[in-house]
């Protein structure tokens, strides 16, 4: 807002400069610091096919329980099973091969404060013909800060129907390829969902990088 002042003493006319006033409407805001921080990316060649199914015999090694949503079993939102593995000798190579995937993407497309794989790697299992998991974030209270989510795709797109990985930023989601061995990464803020499975099965290793809050 511009304000014009009259002083009682003196009379200025500033009919001139209020009729000279444009609002410029190119350029733009000033900010104080530049996003750097990438909707998502997609790597690949992290894991080979021998790779993938090991890590799918790794994960259906033990007895899988039904994914659960806020510690409830809700299937109209949540709808598959999961295993969750944590370093030991029998996985500790699969999180040293994420751990150096994360740390060179991060520094070129998140550039986030991260620490750790906390939560381990969830092993997940999509049957047909209706499991899925609705739209969701996987930030939320109580389940660590999460900051940012990966999400691989260990089957081969051939074995299954259905199951798009999709995120959400408003107008058509993007649908991420179903491509065997594909890490998608993406902000734990990002709405994102797994539509259902139609046909075969589906399996996906999810994982968590934690780090200080956001500020």
């Amino acid at each position: 807002m511009v304000h014009f002042i009259k002083s009682a003493n003196i009379d200025i006319d500033l009919s001139d400069s209020y009729n000279s006033l444009k609002v410029d409407q190119s350029g733009g805001a000033c900010p104080l610091y530049h996003d750097h921080v990438e909707n998502y990316i997609f790597i690949n060649d992290v894991f080979s096919d021998k790779d993938l199914q090991k890590i799918i015999k790794i994960g259906e090694a033990s007895k899988l329980s039904k994914g659960l949503t806020s510690s409830s079993y809700n299937p109209d939102v949540r709808n598959s099973f999961v295993n969750f593995l944590y370093p030991n000798n029998i996985t500790s190579w699969i999180f040293e091969r994420l751990r150096s995937a994360i740390v060179g993407v991060n520094e070129s497309y998140f550039k986030f404060d991260l620490t750790s794989l906390e939560q381990g790697l969830q092993f997940t299992r999509y049957e047909a013909p209706t499991q899925h998991y609705s739209w969701h974030i996987d930030r939320g209270m109580d389940v660590g800060i999460r900051k940012l989510s990966l999400s691989i795709q260990l089957s081969d797109p051939e074995e299954y129907e259905g199951g798009d990985l999709e995120l959400s930023f408003g107008g058509d989601p993007v649908v991420v390829p179903k491509q065997k061995g594909l890490i998608a990464l993406f902000p734990s803020y990002v709405l994102h969902r797994v539509t259902p499975v139609t046909k075969g099965t589906r399996y996906s290793l999810v994982c968590w990088v934690s780090g200080p809050p956001f500020r």
